[in-house]
């Protein structure tokens, strides 16, 4: 039976099992493939039902990269192995941050004054103008989405730290609703200090680690900002939480994942990892990994930093001081470098992040 002769419902259904990114390769088909690709309705369905997959982003030098590392074998003293492979955004050199969520790519360049949401799947771009006539360095944005009856509401947070988190200061915070192509002040001040200078998104909500500035001091917390709602909330850690390094990731873009680094309790490199198993009001978590006395782990864990937790080996992945690290359960660390390169010609990372292809709509 020919494709053209299965009723149209069918093949929509065949079709919202089929990866994003083979579906993209679909749009320039026909007419009707690619009115379909980009409908809202179908994007919905498809979002549902098809398998995802998943991409290893890295931000380079200032540029967005795609890479691999090949973690078979890794506990059984096979090598693992770091491939960069080719540019992912090619327009502008210059990215200081980027940003996932649903699908969508925020990518933040303050060099050339430019914010743009980006959709690498579908090719689909918005480019967002600043309030005021320029966007500042003490700057970083996020971006997730209101769920409202008639589907996702995109959104861009942007928060102003006037002195970078070094100091207490006022953060101030303003919204950009891509509904009225608009920006707006969110009327709320604060003097958290956010450690987490790459924010995390679940479900359209983004969470940093911040730490508290007033008594108990520098106790760190979980900081939620809900997009539906425009109102941040504050949430717990897994108790107790006596490190003195935190950074957060997201695992199968569903879990949020901790990283607690040296207990300053017993000052021990302890290294505990835990992901979420409910995520609200009130905080479940489940341990993840532990490894026992990291020796240097302070030269490779940071505060906020990047990272990645791979589930169905369980390590974490990461990069410091331009070298891949992979940490693993057998209580050592395996050092990836750049191919071989001497130090001199090694380049930076500072986001490294999985990106999952979807359809989603930039309104």
């Amino acid at each position: 039976m020919e494709w053209r002769s299965l009723p149209v419902e069918l093949q929509e259904e065949i079709l919202s099992r089929v990866p994003a990114k083979s579906l993209a390769r679909l749009r320039s088909t026909s007419k009707r493939w690619n009115a379909l690709l980009k409908s809202g309705s179908f994007a919905k369905i498809h979002s549902a039902i098809a398998p995802a997959e998943s991409l290893i982003i890295m931000l380079r030098d200032s540029r967005v990269y795609l890479a691999s590392v090949n973690l078979h074998g890794v506990h059984n003293n096979v090598a693992p192995s770091f491939e960069l492979g080719s540019r992912f955004y090619l327009k502008e050199p210059h990215i200081c941050n980027v940003f996932h969520c649903d699908g969508l790519l925020l990518l933040c360049t303050i060099k050339e004054n430019r914010l743009e949401v980006w959709n690498p799947c579908s090719g689909e771009t918005k480019l967002i103008k600043p309030r005021n006539s320029y966007y500042k360095e003490s700057n970083f944005f996020a971006l997730g989405y209101a769920n409202k009856s008639s589907g996702k509401k995109y959104k861009v947070l942007s928060v102003d730290r006037p002195n970078s988190g070094l100091c207490i200061s006022n953060n101030e915070y303003e919204i950009y609703d891509f509904t009225n192509d608009s920006w707006r002040v969110l009327g709320v001040t604060t003097n958290r200090i956010l450690i987490q200078n790459h924010p995390v998104s679940v479900k359209g909500n983004t969470y940093w680690v911040a730490r508290n500035p007033e008594w108990p001091f520098n106790k760190k917390y979980l900081l939620s900002f809900d997009f539906s709602t425009e109102r941040f909330q504050s949430l717990s850690l897994p108790q107790p939480f006596p490190y003195e390094v935190a950074a957060l990731s997201v695992v199968r873009e569903e879990q949020l994942c901790l990283l607690g680094y040296y207990n300053k309790e017993t000052y021990s490199g302890d290294l505990n990892v835990w992901v979420t198993t409910s995520i609200g009001s009130v905080m479940s978590w489940s341990k993840f990994l532990t490894v026992h006395n990291i020796n240097p782990g302070r030269g490779i864990f940071a505060d906020g930093m990047s990272f990645l937790a791979v589930e169905q080996t369980k390590v974490l992945v990461c990069f410091s001081n331009q070298i891949l690290h992979i940490v693993g359960e057998n209580n050592h660390i395996q050092h990836v470098d750049d191919h071989g390169r001497d130090s001199t010609s090694r380049s930076s990372c500072s986001v490294l992040l999985k990106y999952v292809p979807s359809l989603a709509q930039i309104q």
